[in-house]
């Protein structure tokens, strides 16, 4: 029985801080753990009443650097800056001590963390992979200038339509690039001595990365998967009616997901459908901006701003319709879990969403903050409650097909074994090569 190799992964941010990429990990680890893998995940210290040492959901944790992550928001930028410098330094120390505690270190999100990573693989002789996470938006990152939401018909200047610059995200390699050209080609460099696989999760970010002469080989695309236990469509019975009028979105309440957008969107829809409802399940930065959107365009009355719940397949049953109208994503977990519930979804052109709906077939796209293209795209559904289904069941086959969360992870261990089988072939071809020079220079 060939031997499993332990997975040590590392992520700036894990539970109980939640989002899209600390909720596919924690997934993946629990799965890999099950299957007899050993993994253990080192992390920042960001909240003092998380212990050093945890177990979160049955996966080993490590947090480092409390002292340095956990209070630097009350510094200026600068000092942040140093600090999360140092807290970086803390970490690669940690990962370097426990080097022989793992086979294989997998880093998600590619960061500026990925240098001094990468070097203690080379040092290690280990072999690494980097999940990038996100390919950014179209437009170039501005973080020193105020992002705003769409104002529609409202006034442009009002306030509160102001959100902070600290936001708006631009792709995995903004904190790499920023650190200058020489940190850029050094970690291009060191990746490539250490024939690390960069494993990508959309189409576009295999683009984004070229583009940036990322293109590293043996980059391979592993899009995120789903729970299918959990999520699955079930039976409508006899709420059909209601299902088909409900338009459900699960998604946090920042930026770049775009639900201003989507209110933008449903003050149109109103105008035409106005017995439809809007159940937004999530909260976040944006929440009051987006409240007091939805009083100003009068829409309050369709818009349930239902929060963070425990239950999100039990939200996501609630619709025939789902919706994500991101500015910018990864693969976004959200959207899978809506198409394996057998919801029609409505997806915005972006990295991840381009990739699982085709347009007419099982589900619909438009472009980012096009909040007109997306009003007619709701009304298209609402309007034809059959159509709605008929995508809502090609959707869900398409995760069972190629989307669950096995299969994603069939990927991943094959991956783990051959990395890990290549790095102890070279290693016993390098001790065999040097016996035999001591050998030969003996004779």
């Amino acid at each position: 029985m060939e031997q499993k190799p332990r997975i040590c992964v590392a992520i700036s941010t894990f539970y109980p801080l939640v989002g899209g990429a600390e909720t596919q990990t924690l997934a993946q680890c629990q799965k890999l753990i099950v299957a007899g893998y050993q993994i253990t995940v080192i992390t920042f210290h960001h909240q003092d009443f998380s212990p050093v040492h945890d177990n979160v959901a049955g996966v080993p944790v490590y947090r480092v650097a409390g002292r340095l992550i956990g209070k630097r928001g009350k510094y200026p930028r600068l000092i942040q800056r140093i600090l999360y410098f140092m807290a970086m330094i803390v970490m690669t120390i940690t990962i370097w001590r426990e080097r022989k505690s793992f086979d294989l270190l997998q880093v998600c999100q590619f960061s500026l963390l990925v240098l001094p990573l990468s070097f203690v693989c080379y040092l290690a002789k280990k072999p690494m992979t980097i999940v990038a996470i996100s390919a950014g938006g179209e437009k170039p990152a501005k973080t020193h200038e105020p992002a705003r939401l769409i104002a529609g018909p409202l006034d442009p200047d009002t306030p509160w339509l102001c959100v902070d610059g600290k936001t708006w995200i631009d792709g995995d390699l903004y904190g790499l690039q920023a650190a200058g050209n020489l940190v850029v080609n050094t970690t291009r460099i060191l990746l490539k001595r250490i024939d690390a696989v960069v494993i990508v999760l959309s189409t576009r970010m295999k683009r984004y990365l070229a583009a940036n002469d990322f293109d590293l080989p043996g980059t391979v695309i592993i899009p995120n998967g789903v729970d299918t236990s959990r999520f699955y469509p079930i039976p409508t019975e006899g709420n059909l009616a209601q299902q088909a009028r409900t338009v459900v979105c699960v998604s946090k309440a920042r930026y770049e997901k775009g639900l201003d957008v989507l209110l933008q969107a449903w003050h149109i829809v109103q105008k035409q459908a106005p017995d439809a409802r809007l159940v937004i399940v999530g909260s976040g930065p944006v929440q009051p901006q987006l409240e007091q959107m939805a009083t100003a365009l009068q829409i309050t009355a369709s818009v349930e701003f239902a929060g963070l719940q425990n239950n999100v397949p039990g939200q996501l049953h609630r619709g025939l319709i789902g919706i994500l109208p991101s500015r910018w994503e990864g693969m976004p977990n959200a959207l899978l879990e809506a198409m394996a519930c057998g919801l029609a979804c409505i997806a915005t052109r972006v990295s991840g969403s381009e990739d699982v709906i085709q347009t007419g077939i099982n589900g619909l796209l438009v472009e980012p903050e096009d909040y007109q293209g997306m009003a007619q795209a709701l009304l298209t559904l609402l309007e034809a409650p059959d159509l709605a289904q008929s995508y809502g069941k090609a959707a869900a086959a398409l995760i069972i097909q190629s989307y669950t969360l096995e299969h994603v992870l069939s990927q991943y261990t094959t991956l783990y074994q051959k990395l890990t089988h290549t790095y102890i072939q070279h290693i016993s071809n390098l001790t065999y090569s040097d016996d035999c020079s001591v050998t030969s220079e003996r004779s």
